[in-house]
């Protein structure tokens, strides 16, 4: 090939153009279906989702169903795009079959999944559940309070009968389950001790059988207020006021309770010093007291006594000036 021919560069030189320019166009088509966003949908990823509920597909009101886990786990597999979409919604359940149509008995069922598209995989963990299947029995109980006020409150104080926020509580359960039902009851457990006031809790509610041990019944509510209130042994005595201190030899006292004072105490404390108490004795110092006048005297309980109302007295003191005549009279007798 004679390649000084003018006409024959001409053609290797628009050959090798045209290589160059189809080589250029396949690397930027390349690049553009490699940076594509659409090509993520292509890429195939997987995903696992714990502690998803269970829907449990029956009649309530008819049957008890046992055995099912709260949860379950599965395992999402599929384009990368549908995986991202699917796990930011949640849209899908996983669920049981529809129990009605198993009737009572003992079962082994496959879960299943709602709402997944369809260009997912998946599989559940557990993959499948032995359940049991009941008549189901709803009653009322009346529930009943234990509490041992010996260990908990403060010697002389007892407790009166329990309010409760709810009487009684509804019972749901498997028939053969609610037949077992030996108690149902609250137990008030006080933290501290020597308690002389109301106690206040709030209690779960317990459904027993004849060994003491909880059965797997539904409860409504499932917990309740309970008050019990606390009350001293108490008993309401006569006030006796009676002078104390170094009293003026000029003077004559009298005392009395200044008006609108109660006559009587109420006392509250333990059983054997409350039940020789026959009056309340108020010592009134009158050292210094030269002219009628009002004191306030503090009752303190003592010892046995945890409470006194009221806890301060009103006392008036009447003073009166001793005659000098009077007063030698009084001496020579």
């Amino acid at each position: 090939m004679n390649v000084e021919n003018p006409w024959v560069s001409k053609l290797i030189a628009l050959f090798f153009a045209l290589v160059l320019f189809s080589f250029v166009a396949f690397e930027n088509e390349s690049r553009n279906l490699s940076t594509d966003p659409t090509d993520g949908a292509s890429i195939t990823s997987s995903e696992v989702v714990t502690n998803l509920p269970i829907d449990i597909i029956v009649n309530r009101d008819t049957y008890f169903v046992s055995g099912i886990p709260e949860t379950a786990t599965i395992r999402l597999e599929g384009p990368q795009a549908i995986l991202t979409q699917t796990l930011a919604t949640q849209n899908f359940t996983i669920k049981t079959p529809n129990l009605d149509e198993l009737g009572p008995g003992q079962h082994t069922i496959a879960l299943e999944v709602e709402g997944l598209s369809n260009q997912l995989e998946y599989s559940i963990m557990p993959s499948e559940v032995l359940l049991e299947i009941e008549e189901k029995r709803v009653k009322d109980y009346e529930v009943r309070v234990e509490f041992n006020e010996n260990a908990h409150l403060e010697e002389g104080y007892t407790s009166e009968s329990p309010i409760l926020s709810s009487e009684t509580v509804t019972v749901s359960g498997a028939l053969s389950t609610m037949e077992e039902i030996s108690d149902v009851m609250v137990v008030v457990m006080p933290e501290e001790g020597n308690i002389t006031e109301d106690i206040e809790m709030t209690l779960n509610v317990l459904v027993l059988d004849d060994m003491g041990d909880p059965l797997n019944v539904n409860i409504t509510p499932q917990t309740i207020d309970v008050t019990i209130p606390v009350k001293g042994i108490q008993k309401t005595v006569p006030i006796v006021l009676e002078e104390s201190g170094t009293l003026n030899k000029d003077y004559e006292y009298t005392l009395e309770n200044a008006q609108g004072e109660p006559e009587n105490v109420t006392i509250t404390g333990e059983s054997d010093i409350i039940e020789e108490l026959k009056n309340y004795s108020v010592e009134v110092d009158l050292s210094g007291v030269t002219e009628s006048t009002i004191r306030t005297i503090p009752l303190n309980a003592t010892e046995g006594i945890n409470k006194i109302e009221p806890e301060t007295l009103d006392v008036l003191i009447r003073v009166n000036k001793v005659d000098a005549d009077d007063a030698v009279n009084d001496n020579e007798s």
